[in-house]
């Protein structure tokens, strides 16, 4: 692990839910502004992909959803940052990691310019991870709570999974967050999609109309994750990790149970893939367990494939999600690819 800082068949459409619970991602665009370094900020800048967000809080009592994407990332256009995350014991870890996320992995690409992307998510997980730790400290309440969490990365390189239009720049300054510009890289650059998740939380990818599932869901359902618990001295019973939570890996959770650290159980490491983009590739659903426990990939493909604009289709599938039975908290982003070139 890399060194770190601590800190820095096709189902009918249903009704669409109108409630004053469903909340939609207002498109605002910053026009003529740059906005690589903000946080859901759209940009008429941004040519390479849409995106549409739509989150409701159901019939929950709270909403501990959180999300976040940047336009543009590390100053590269064309490049975007996208997670979400979904909260449990209480909305404190999720809306921490949904307000900082871009942040760490920022800080972690830059100290380690020449590391694989899947090791960078794993240590910038690591360093999340280690954060709320240490805020758990001074909060109980911060203690008590965690996240399961998915991100994806769109990355653009060049054919050797490197970025030479930003290295062989000598005039480029080291922190990139004090440029004015985003760097246009160069039309043979390929663009990669990186994704990383711990928990049940996904993103799938649409390909000429098949899904294809980029994480993997970790629940105490699952024989390999069930494995790595016992191995750790854990038991799972009804279906949960010591009786409590039905995750076997999140962001946060640093609370005793019973005698028992959850954090030596259910672990922060994310799985992590690397999927390079082709002219097939439409889009990508992220979302969290709320709409997932009531469709498959591929239903929920099917359900938006048709559909242009992806503030609308994100609001479909969350109609879908609240129109088949889900009890969730439910946040959908949809990042509808383009094209496949840089921009």
């Amino acid at each position: 692990m890399l060194p770190h800082n601590n800190h820095p068949s096709t189902p009918n459409a249903p009704e669409v839910l109108e409630s004053a619970d469903v909340q939609i991602e207002p498109i605002t665009t910053a026009r003529g502004r740059e906005t690589f370094g903000t946080l859901n900020q759209h940009s008429s800048c941004n040519k390479a992909y849409q995106i549409g967000i739509s989150d409701a809080q159901g019939p929950r009592p709270t909403m501990e959803d959180s999300y976040g994407f940047v336009v543009d990332f590390d100053a590269v256009r064309g490049q975007g940052l996208f997670g979400l995350f979904d909260g449990h014991g209480n909305k404190l870890a999720a809306e921490w990691c949904g307000a900082e996320f871009h942040k760490y992995l920022l800080d972690t690409l830059q100290r380690h310019p020449n590391t694989p992307i899947p090791e960078v998510l794993t240590s910038m997980f690591s360093a999340m991870d280690q954060t709320l730790s240490e805020l758990s400290q001074s909060s109980a309440l911060m203690a008590a709570s965690g996240c399961t969490a998915v991100m994806a990365f769109l990355r653009i390189e060049d054919a050797d999974g490197q970025q030479s239009f930003i290295s062989s720049s000598p005039s480029q300054p080291a922190d990139r967050t004090c440029l004015r510009q985003a760097r246009t890289p160069p039309p043979t650059s390929k663009r990669v999609l990186y994704c990383a998740n711990a928990g049940d939380a996904r993103a799938v990818l649409c390909r000429h109309g098949e899904a294809i599932r980029l994480t993997y869901d970790h629940k105490a359902s699952e024989q390999s994750e069930i494995d790595r618990v016992r191995k750790a001295d854990g038991i799972i019973f009804r279906g949960r990790v010591l009786g409590y939570l039905n995750v076997t890996r999140s962001l946060g959770n640093h609370e005793a149970h019973d005698g028992f650290s959850l954090k030596k159980f259910i672990v922060g490491t994310p799985y992590t893939s690397r999927t390079e983009l082709c002219e097939q590739d439409e889009f990508a659903i992220i979302a969290c367990d709320g709409l997932w426990d009531v469709m498959t990939d591929q239903e929920a493909v099917d359900l938006i494939r048709g559909i242009e604009d992806v503030q609308e289709a994100s609001k479909r599938l969350l109609g879908f999600a609240f129109g088949n039975g889900t009890r969730d908290n439910v946040t959908v982003m949809v990042v509808r690819f383009i094209n496949t070139q840089a921009t």
